[in-house]
């Protein structure tokens, strides 16, 4: 196992390879710290999860279901955008 990051009240341990290349990254100048390199890959993570969010709609729901019930008899998502 790699190095522990502190910040603050939180420890994370990395395997030796994400430690190599974390360190690779400040090394190469690019980052202060350790820290400054997983501060930047949260900041990623959560604007991509974001963006990924799904709503489960009543309509969405039903076609959903819709699906499930007759795989054979499924239709693509645009098939069922033109009902």
């Amino acid at each position: 196992m790699g190095r522990w990051l502190h910040h603050k009240d939180m420890e994370v341990a990395l395997p030796r390879s994400m430690e190599e290349y974390v360190n690779g990254l400040v090394d190469a100048g690019g980052y202060a710290g350790l820290e400054e390199v997983v501060e930047e890959a949260l900041r990623e993570h959560q604007a991509r999860r974001q963006g990924m969010e799904v709503v489960m709609t009543p309509q969405l729901e039903q076609l959903l279901d819709e699906g499930l019930e007759d795989l054979q008899h499924a239709r693509t998502t645009e098939e069922l955008r033109r009902r």
